[in-house]
Formats: C-alpha cells, sequence, structure tokens
C-alpha cells in the first residue's frame, strides 16, 4: 500500500523534520572505528571496573586461585601415573603415595570450584554496578541535555542506546574482564610449565599461539563493523516499533497494518542477517583456533610418544604434558567468546559514550542569579531559528512587555511562530539575537531550575503520565494537600467529571492519558500547572479541545485565581484573548500588528479578518 508524503501546513516542520533525519542514525560513522577510539572506549570501561576495587580485588584473587589450582592438577596426575608405574614395576603393595595424589587432586578440584565462584559472584557484582551506574548516569544526561538535542535524534534511538548499548559494555565485564586475566595466565603459565616438562615439547605447544593470535584479530576487527552496524539497526528496529505503539491508531485508522508489518520485517531482516553473519564469524574463529590447537596437539602426542619410547620421557611426564595442553583448550576456545564480547563492547561503548559526552547547550552560568517572583518580561528585537546553520529564522525582531497583572495575548496564523515565542521565555531554546530580559535580568544570566519553577506552560499537545489523576495534578508538588488539588481541579472545570469516576482521583489515566478525552486532557495539564503555583503562566493553545461553554468557565476562574500573575495566552480563538490588555498578531514570525482587542478591530489585518470568520455577525 504506497502512503503519499504528508503535507506539512508549518514550514517550520518541514525544515526541522528534515535536519532530524540527518542525525537519526547518528553515529554511522562508527563503522570506521579507529584503534585509538577503540583503545579509549576500553580505557574507559577499565576505569569504571576499578572504581570497585574490592570487588576486583576479590575476583583477582579468584583468577589467581583457579589459574595455580587448575596448574596443579596436571603436575598431580603425571605425578600419580609416575609413583603407579613405579609400584607395579617393583611388585610393592604400599599405596600411602597415591592415597595422598589422589587426596590431593579431590582438594585442588574443590579449592578450583571454590575460585571459580569467586570469579562468576564478583565478576557479576561489578557487571550490574557498572551498568546499574551507566543507566544512572545515561538518564540523568538525557534529563539535563537540551531540547535541541532531543529535537534532532529519536527517542526510540536513545532507548536503544539506554538499554541494548549499556548490556552490551555490562556484559563484557561480567563476562569478559576477569576471564580475560585468566586466559592470560593459564596460557602464560601454562606454556611456562609445558617448557619446564620438555623444551621441545613445550616450544612445539606454542607453535598454535601465532594463527590464534592472527586469528582473534582478524575477527574482532570484523565483529566490531558487524555490531557496529546492528546496534545501529536496533535503534532504527527501535524507532519503528515505537512510533507503531503510539500511532497505532492512526495506522489502523489509514489500514496501513500491513505497510508497517512489511516495514518492520525489513528492518527485522537486516538485524538477522547481521546476527546471522557474527555467528558465522565468531564461530568460524573459533572452529579454526580449535583446528590449529588439535593438529599442534596430534604433534605433541606423536613427539612425546617417541620420547617415551627412546627413554626420554617419562609417561607421567608425557601425560602431565598432555593435560597442560588439554588445559589450554578451554582458554583457546574462550578466546573466541571474549572477542566477539571485546568487538560489541567497544562499539556499544562507543555508542553509549557519545551520548554521556555530550554537553547541554543551554545550562545555568556559574554565577546565576536567583529568581524569587517574575514581575515583568520585556523582549527587544529577538530573533530565533531552531537550527543555527539555517539562514531562515523563525521569529524575527520580536518584541513585547508584559508585567504583573496583565494578560499578554498572541494571535496569528499556523507556523507564525506562536509556540516557538512561548518556548523562549522558560529558555527551552536560546535566542540567536536581541534580549530577552526577566526583571531587567538577562535570561542568559537566571538559574534555570528557578526560572522554569515560575514559569507554567499549559500545551496543546497534552502528555500525561501513566499514573493516577491525582498523580498527575501533584506532579510539579508532589506533597500537596488533596483541598489544593480539587480546588486547582475546580478552577480547570474537571472535578465535576473526576468525580464520576469509581475510584475518582486515584483512577489511572493509562499510557499518555489514552482513556481520556483531549478536552479533559487539557483539563488536567490546566490544574497540573496551577498546582504549581507560578508567576507566569502561558496558555499555549491549550483550551483548544474544549467546548466554547467549558472555555468561557475555565477563563471566568482563572480571571480571579491568576489575576495577580502574568499570563500569556497563545490561541486561534478571539474569544479566549478578549480580557488582554494587549495582543500582538504573528505573521511569518513577524510582529504584523498589536493593541487591544477593541484596537485591533478597527484594523483591516489578521485579527479582524479571523474575528470576522468566528463571528460573522460583526462582518456588518
Amino acid at each position: 500500500m504506497h502512503f503519499p508524503k504528508p503535507h506539512l501546513p508549518n514550514p517550520h516542520i518541514a525544515e526541522r523534520i528534515a535536519h532530524a533525519k540527518q542525525l537519526l542514525h547518528i553515529g554511522d560513522n562508527l563503522s570506521h572505528l579507529s584503534h585509538k577510539k577503540e583503545f579509549e572506549v576500553l580505557k574507559r570501561i577499565t576505569k569504571m571496573c576499578l572504581r570497585y576495587k574490592k570487588y576486583i580485588s576479590l575476583g583477582v584473587f579468584g583468577v589467581f586461585g583457579i589459574v595455580a589450582s587448575q596448574l596443579y592438577l596436571p603436575f598431580l596426575l603425571g605425578n600419580g601415573i609416575d609413583k603407579s608405574i613405579e609400584i607395579i614395576s617393583s611388585g610393592s603393595s604400599k599405596l600411602n603415595d597415591l592415597y595422598i595424589v589422589g587426596f590431593l587432586i579431590i582438594i585442588t578440584s574443590m579449592v578450583r570450584g571454590l575460585f571459580g565462584f569467586l570469579i562468576q559472584y564478583y565478576g557479576e557484582k561489578i557487571g550490574n554496578n557498572i551498568t546499574t551506574n551507566l543507566r544512572s548516569n545515561f538518564h540523568k544526561k538525557l534529563q539535563s541535555l537540551s531540547f535541541s538535542f532531543h529535537d534532532k535524534i529519536h527517542s526510540g534511538n536513545l532507548m536503544s542506546r539506554g538499554i541494548l548499548d549499556i548490556e552490551g559494555v555490562g556484559l563484557f565485564v561480567r563476562t569478559g574482564f576477569l576471564r580475560t586475566l585468566e586466559i592470560f595466565l593459564l596460557m602464560f603459565f601454562g606454556g611456562i610449565l609445558l617448557v619446564s616438562v620438555d623444551w621441545k615439547i613445550g616450544l612445539l605447544s606454542l607453535i598454535f599461539i601465532i594463527p590464534t593470535a592472527s586469528l582473534a584479530t582478524t575477527t574482532r576487527l570484523r565483529l566490531r563493523k558487524i555490531w557496529t552496524k546492528i546496534q545501529q539497526f536496533y535503534s532504527d528496529l527501535n524507532t519503528k516499533l515505537q512510533e507503531n505503539l503510539i500511532g497505532v491508531r492512526v495506522v489502523r485508522a489509514f489500514g496501513g497494518q500491513n505497510h508497517e508489518i512489511k516495514k518492520f520485517r525489513s528492518s527485522h531482516k537486516n538485524v538477522t542477517n547481521l546476527t546471522i553473519e557474527s555467528i558465522e564469524v565468531s564461530a568460524l574463529g573459533q572452529a579454526l583456533i580449535g583446528f590449529f590447537f588439535l593438529i599442534t596437539w596430534s604433534l605433541i602426542i606423536w613427539v612425546s610418544g617417541i620420547q617415551v619410547i627412546s627413554g626420554s620421557l617419562t609417561l607421567g611426564e608425557m601425560t602431565q604434558s598432555l593435560v597442560y595442553l588439554g588445559m589450554l583448550q578451554r582458554p583457546v576456545r574462550m578466546i573466541g567468546m571474549m572477542v566477539n564480547a571485546y568487538a560489541r563492547a567497544t562499539s556499544c561503548g562507543l555508542r553509549l559514550f557519545e551520548i554521556l559526552d555530550k554537553k547541554p547547550n543551554i545550562k545555568s552560568p556559574n554565577e546565576a542569579k536567583s529568581l524569587d517572583k517574575i514581575h515583568k518580561i520585556e523582549a527587544k528585537n529577538i530573533v530565533f531559528k531552531f537550527d543555527h546553520e539555517s539562514e531562515k529564522n523563525i521569529l524575527n525582531k520580536i518584541s513585547f512587555k508584559t508585567s504583573k497583572n496583565q494578560i499578554l495575548g498572541i494571535i496569528g496564523p499556523p507556523g507564525s511562530g506562536k509556540s516557538s515565542l512561548a518556548q523562549l521565555i522558560p529558555r527551552f531554546y536560546d535566542i540567536e539575537d536581541g534580549s530577552l530580559t526577566i526583571n531587567d535580568i538577562d535570561i542568559k544570566n537566571i538559574d534555570i531550575i528557578e526560572l522554569r519553577k515560575q514559569v507554567g506552560i499549559i500545551s496543546q499537545n497534552t502528555f500525561l503520565f501513566n499514573m493516577t489523576i491525582k498523580e498527575n495534578i501533584s506532579y510539579g508538588v508532589p506533597n500537596s494537600e488533596m483541598d489544593e488539588i480539587i480546588k486547582c481541579a475546580q478552577i480547570a472545570e474537571i472535578h465535576d467529571f473526576i468525580e464520576t469516576l469509581p475510584e475518582k482521583y486515584e483512577t489511572t489515566v493509562g499510557e499518555f492519558g489514552v482513556s481520556l478525552s483531549g478536552g479533559q486532557k487539557q483539563r488536567i495539564s490546566i490544574a497540573r500547572t496551577l498546582l504549581k503555583k507560578p508567576s507566569l503562566v502561558i496558555f499555549d493553545d491549550s483550551l483548544s479541545a474544549l467546548d466554547s461553554i467549558t472555555d468561557q468557565k475555565i477563563r471566568e476562574h482563572l480571571k480571579t485565581s491568576i489575576s495577580s500573575q502574568i499570563t500569556i495566552i497563545i490561541s486561534h480563538r478571539i474569544d479566549s484573548l478578549e480580557h488582554a490588555n494587549e495582543i500582538i498578531v504573528l505573521d511569518k514570525g513577524k510582529i504584523s500588528q498589536r493593541g487591544t482587542p477593541s484596537e485591533l478591530l478597527k484594523e483591516d489585518g489578521i485579527y479582524k479578518t479571523i474575528s470576522d470568520i468566528q463571528h460573522p455577525k460583526y462582518e456588518k
């Protein structure tokens, strides 16, 4: 099914979407991950691990313990075989030495199991602590990053990084960090012991290290590129899934289920194909490493067998050498798994650190000025655009002034910049030029937290959390008394409706407030903002989903409840602006008219045109 490209009535939306698409797959350059960046990622992961010195120390103790016990076992086996042959040859009945060897083998095996538990336990502890901290830091970073960042990257992409990429790093830490040390120590000391038994066999057994190292490096490089692509495709998959869940009603209303299923399958196929490719590369690498190992083992059996026959090597020493070599088979096979985990961790780590290293574009200055209440706002020739590199301004040379006890109205056609202007006041975005002051203080010099506490925005696109109505209304002031919550709900004309619900204020609204109508959600949003008691309230077309009667009632309530505050009303309804002290009319990012409602009705312009359409009786 073919879907035509939707018409975008707001020219600025098209510009923002185009810019967002450029950054949707942020991090595409990861396929060219340099060795330097790879090393930096590994260095950062190692530093995170070293914060848990107690767990690391106990884990490393376990590694040395398991390596020592594993290397001691072949010595005991070889010694036991030689003693058995000696007893058989001499015809002696004294078996005490054999009993001692057998007892030591049992004890060593038990100790080996205990040390293995330490490695597993503390490896998991370190991994879980690191993933917990990474998730916490990632969430904290997302809360601090500017709106301009969130405009440019899809939430599905961020969710992929915050879940899958963190898990990729955690998997390496849990299974790879201590195990890598174990592999290195086993191969190093195992090789030394092999040489000490017989230098010819020892050197022969080390032949397989060269092809193993070469294969491990080649496999790592291939897997790193594959895992980078997999993580990017997972981001795309998350994005599609999230959009389908949020827009499920739109999809079904347009009969687009089959179309969306095909899109999702196509994206999922990319992930599946790459995952299979990673399995093939990893399996081939492990198989080849195992092949070289078995070739080496066969050569050693042949050479050591000749030496035993010639008498230059005892059967026990031959057994000891073969067991040492057999013991090295496990770390050799683990190399393949570690390479896969390492490749995934470096690709995931770079994607993750790319976000964690982001700096917010908007933040409070070091010596920020405090703000108790907002008494006055003044804008002088402000210029604004979402993309700093764009030549097109969203707002151009906008000036206005309003103060306590006053209502400023803003009206204009779609895409004129009304909502953009509203988002500058709580400093969601910074202006390009001009000045915006609050209480005669440059907005950039005011503490952001204090500023936003004093600004209450009621948006047209209302968002409610999947919580109770009470929790949604009291979101900004969690410890509010029930009487205050009810009072704000009454002002917002939503109390009577809430009382009709079986659980009243304890009713859960569902995800995004799905169980409520648009008007009901807007009224809960109004109550939520009023409970916050801000000194500046901005109504960003927030009464658009209400009928005229409810709209009128709410405005009457607001006249008394927020009369001492600064009020900015953005609306396409003339009636909503009838009590405004001043109205500015925006058109294509510029002020085309300004004045009181009565003054603007006398002028030919956008305001009078809108009024004539909404109130035909005024045409005469």
